[in-house]
C-alpha cells in the first residue's frame, strides 16, 4: 500500500495530484457532487492541510473517511463550505494512495450439488422458494424447467402460487461490494436455458419501488441483473437507477447448451465511463465493455431482493437450469474469468462405495469437500459376493433423523434400501465422512463385481464409483480370517467330492470351488494343498492331513477291486 500526502490545496494540485489517472478522479469527484449535497457535521476538511476534524478524533486523512475512493461530505472548518474541485481531487488522490488491491476473493458461492441452496463457501445461505414443488435437482443444478412463462409479480406468501426462485439474503450483494476492493464485485454463473422467455433473470440483485419480495417494477430504483435474452438478441447485464438502465451487451447464449457468464462491475475503473466499469464474458469470449449507470453506487443499493430466477419486474420467471452461481468481492480478470471458463462449474460431489477387503466392511463415503443427502442406493454382484448376515441398515445414529428407511432386498446378489417414510430429504454424508452398512462383502477372489447406484435428494442419480481397499483375498481362505489354517481344510475336506451346479460363483467358492468349475475335486484338492504349504509348510499339512491324497484313495479302491475279481476265477 503506498502512502502520500497531498500538497496545501488552497489553489492548486500537488505532484500527486498530477499523477495518471488523477483527471478522472477529479471528474469522479464533480459526478459524486450528488452525495455531496448533504452536510456531515461529523466530518470537517481543512482547506489549509490534510488534516480531518472528527468530532471525537482530529488527526492525518484516513482511508475509513472515505468510501472507497468517493469522498464523505467535508467542509472548510473556517468558511464552512465545501472545498474546491482541487480540493476534492487532493483528498480523492489521498484515499487513492491509502487504497489497496486484493487478492480475487470468492466470497459467496452457490453449487445446488447438495440439494440446497446454500452458500458452500460462506454464510449466506439462499432459500428456494417454491409453494407447489416445481423445482428438481439434475445432475447437481437447480433445475426451473417447469416454468411456463410464470410471472415474477406474484404473491409467493400464497401457497398455491406456481413458480420457483433462490431467495438470498438482504445484503449479499453489497456485502460482495465493501468488502475486498471497495466498489468492486463479480457475478458469475453456470446455467442452460431450455426456453429464452424475453427479460426472465438469471441474476437479480436490489431493489422495486414497491421494496421487499415485490416485482412490480422498479423504475426509480436501483438494481443490478443478468438476463440471458433481454430482448431482441441480446445476452445482457445491466446496472439501473433512476436514471435508467446501462445495458452490457452480447449477442443471445443459446438454448439447451450449458453456458458461462461473468459480469464484472468495478468503479475504481473509468474505461467504461465515469460512473466505473462494467465488462461483460460469455463462454469466455471477447470481454464487452460499458459503463454503470449514472449516478449509480453500488454500495447504496438496497439490495433486499436479491434474486437467482425471478425480476424486479413483472417478467418471466428463469426457464430452464442453474449450476453455479459465484459471487467475488473483486472484478475478475480476463485472465482469472478464462481460468475458471477451463475449470467448469464444481462437480458434483457423488458417493463412493468402499469396500475393505480385510474385514469384508462396506461404506458410502463422500471423497468432497461438501455434504450431500443420499435418499437410496443399491449394491448388487452376479456372482453372489454380498453378505446379508454381516450387513446392516445405513439408517443408523444420526444419518437421517428425520426419516425412514426401508430395505426392498438383502440377497447375495441384491442389497437395496431406500428413505420411504418421515422427511424425504434422505441421510447427511458430510464432506470426508463415510456411513457403513456393515460386513456386506463376502472376501474371496471372485466378489469384485459389484455395481452401485444411488439417488441423491433433489433427484440426482447414477452409478457410482467403487473402491476397494486392503489387500487381495487369499485363496483357500475359506472363511475369510485373513489365513489358510486348518479350520479352512475343514470346511473344504466336508465338501470334497460335491458339485455345486445350483450354486453361484462365490458360494461354491466358499465350499472348495477353487477352480471356479462348480465342484470340489481332485483339482481344486491340488490348488489347496499348494496354498496351504505355501502357508504353513509340508509338514503341517502331512500332519494335518492324515489320510492319502482323494486321488491315492481311489486308486486303493480300484486296487481292491481287483484284488477280489482274481480270487473269484
Amino acid at each position: 500500500m503506498r502512502v502520500s500526502v497531498a500538497c496545501e490545496v488552497g489553489g492548486q494540485s500537488s505532484g500527486l495530484c498530477r499523477q495518471a489517472g488523477c483527471e478522472r478522479l477529479a471528474a469522479w469527484m464533480r459526478r459524486a457532487r450528488v452525495r455531496l449535497t448533504e452536510p456531515n457535521p461529523s466530518l470537517i476538511y481543512s482547506r489549509w492541510s490534510t488534516t480531518v476534524v472528527h468530532k471525537r478524533h482530529q488527526g492525518p486523512f484516513h482511508p475509513a473517511h472515505s468510501a472507497g475512493g468517493r469522498l464523505m461530505s467535508f467542509y472548510s472548518k473556517k468558511t464552512n463550505r465545501r472545498p474546491g474541485v482541487a480540493g476534492l481531487c487532493a483528498a480523492a488522490c489521498l484515499t487513492a494512495a491509502f487504497a489497496g488491491t486484493t487478492d480475487a476473493a470468492l466470497v459467496n458461492k452457490y453449487t445446488f450439488n447438495d440439494g440446497t441452496a446454500n452458500d458452500s463457501v460462506g454464510t449466506a445461505h439462499g432459500t428456494i422458494i417454491d409453494n407447489t414443488g416445481i423445482h428438481t435437482f439434475t445432475g447437481g443444478a437447480l433445475d426451473l424447467r417447469a416454468h411456463n412463462g410464470e410471472n415474477s409479480n406474484q404473491d409467493f406468501s400464497n401457497p398455491a402460487t406456481v413458480g420457483a426462485y433462490v431467495d438470498l439474503p438482504n445484503g449479499t450483494f453489497t456485502d460482495a461490494v465493501t468488502a475486498g476492493t471497495f466498489g468492486a464485485v463479480t457475478i458469475e454463473a453456470w446455467f442452460t436455458v431450455e426456453t429464452h422467455r424475453d427479460w426472465a433473470r438469471l441474476i437479480d440483485f436490489g431493489t422495486s419501488d414497491l421494496g421487499e419480495d415485490s416485482s412490480a417494477g422498479a423504475p426509480n430504483s436501483e438494481y443490478v441483473f443478468i438476463a440471458p435474452r433481454r430482448g431482441g438478441n441480446f445476452t445482457a447485464g445491466s446496472t439501473h437507477n433512476s436514471a435508467g438502465d446501462v445495458f452490457t451487451d452480447s449477442p443471445t447464449v443459446s438454448t439447451n447448451v450449458q453456458h458461462h457468464i461473468v459480469y464484472t462491475l468495478d468503479q475504481n475503473d473509468f474505461t467504461g465511463s465515469l460512473d466505473g466499469t462494467a465488462t461483460l464474458y460469455v463462454d469466455n469470449g471477447a470481454p464487452v465493455v460499458s459503463g454503470i449507470a449514472g449516478g449509480l453506487f453500488l454500495d447504496f443499493i438496497n439490495d433486499h431482493n436479491n434474486w437467482i430466477g425471478r425480476a424486479q419486474w413483472p417478467d418471466a420467471l428463469f426457464d430452464g437450469l442453474v449450476n453455479e452461481v459465484s459471487i467475488y468481492d473483486v472484478a475478475l480478470t480476463a485472465g482469472e474469468v478464462a481460468a475458471n471458463f477451463a475449470a467448469g462449474p464444481d462437480p458434483v460431489p457423488l458417493p463412493v462405495l468402499r469396500v475393505n477387503r480385510d474385514t469384508g466392511e462396506v461404506s458410502l463415503v463422500n471423497p468432497a469437500g461438501t455434504s450431500f443427502n443420499v435418499t437410496s442406493y443399491s449394491i448388487t454382484s452376479a456372482n453372489g459376493a454380498l453378505n446379508p448376515a454381516g450387513w446392516t441398515t445405513i439408517d443408523t445414529g444420526s444419518f437421517d433423523p428425520d426419516g425412514t428407511w426401508t430395505a426392498s432386498s438383502v440377497t447375495t446378489t441384491d442389497i437395496s434400501e431406500a428413505n420411504t417414510g418421515g422427511a424425504a430429504d434422505g441421510g447427511t454424508i458430510v464432506g470426508g465422512g463415510s456411513q457403513s452398512i456393515g460386513s456386506a462383502w463376502s472376501q474371496t477372489p471372485l466378489s469384485s463385481d459389484l455395481q452401485f447406484s444411488f439417488t441423491l435428494a433433489g433427484g440426482t442419480s447414477g452409478a457410482g464409483l467403487i473402491e476397494y481397499v486392503g489387500d487381495d483375498p487369499i485363496r483357500s481362505d475359506l472363511n475369510g480370517d485373513g489365513n489358510v489354517d486348518e479350520t479352512d481344510w475343514a470346511v473344504f475336506i466336508a465338501n470334497n467330492g460335491q458339485s455345486f451346479g445350483a450354486d453361484l460363483p462365490v458360494i461354491a467358492y466358499l465350499k472348495g470351488d477353487l477352480d471356479n468349475d462348480l465342484d470340489n475335486d481332485y483339482n481344486d484338492y491340488k490348488l489347496f494343498k499348494n496354498d496351504f504349504i505355501a502357508a504353513n509348510g509340508a509338514a503341517a499339512f502331512a500332519a494335518l492331513s492324515g489320510v492319502p491324497e482323494p486321488a491315492s484313495l481311489a486308486l486303493a479302491a480300484l486296487a481292491v477291486l481287483g484284488l477280489a475279481a482274481a480270487r473269484r476265477r
